[in-house]
């Protein structure tokens, strides 16, 4: 459908409800016909207007379990962040602008306890919601749980639908960090 005029190569056409222009670009003699997506401002505006994805930190030292929730996260719109052990997650909650983290509660050096304390001393990590997760029942973690503001506690294996509510909860009530 390319124009027909050689001053205006370019035609604009709603064909399929889709805005295109079709134009004819000619190399070496063979002259070409392609659609080029068209958009309108306001199309322009909303993909600007979107707001960036919240940002999780998954901290475990368990790859396979690592994987598994980027991947659920991922898929739930979130960008993921990954460490594997307790320090690199330190690093990490200060280099990105995390808004929560999923952390594991038995690793080896820095255990996830250690991870919250580090967390909750810093002025600019201090209001990150924590959602602890471990293989086994940790008498240590209940009482944090219980008294510490945005920290929540979930066993493994994950019921990844309630996990999912509890991400987006915790998201939704703590927005700002």
């Amino acid at each position: 459908m390319p124009s027909q005029d050689p001053e205006k190569p370019w035609v604009f056409s709603l064909e399929n409800k889709r805005p295109s222009f079709y134009g004819a670009a000619i190399s070496h003699g063979v002259s070409y016909n392609m659609p080029i997506p068209a958009y309108s401002p306001t199309d322009v505006e909303q993909v600007v207007a979107e707001p960036s994805p919240r940002e999780i930190l998954v901290v475990d030292d368990d790859p396979m379990i690592v994987n598994l929730l980027k991947e659920n996260l991922e898929m739930e719109g979130y960008k993921v962040h990954c460490a594997y052990e307790g320090q690199a997650a330190l690093r990490m909650a200060h280099a990105y602008p995390v808004n929560l983290v999923i952390l594991d509660v038995n690793m080896p050096m820095t255990n996830g306890l250690k991870v919250l304390e580090y967390l909750r001393s810093s002025h600019d990590t201090e209001k990150i919601p924590v959602i602890f997760v471990s293989g086994e029942a940790s008498k240590d973690v209940y009482p944090i749980v219980e008294h510490t503001p945005r920290v929540a506690h979930v066993k493994k294996p994950l019921d990844l639908e309630s996990f999912n509510s509890l991400v987006k909860h915790f998201l939704d009530q703590y927005p700002n960090h």
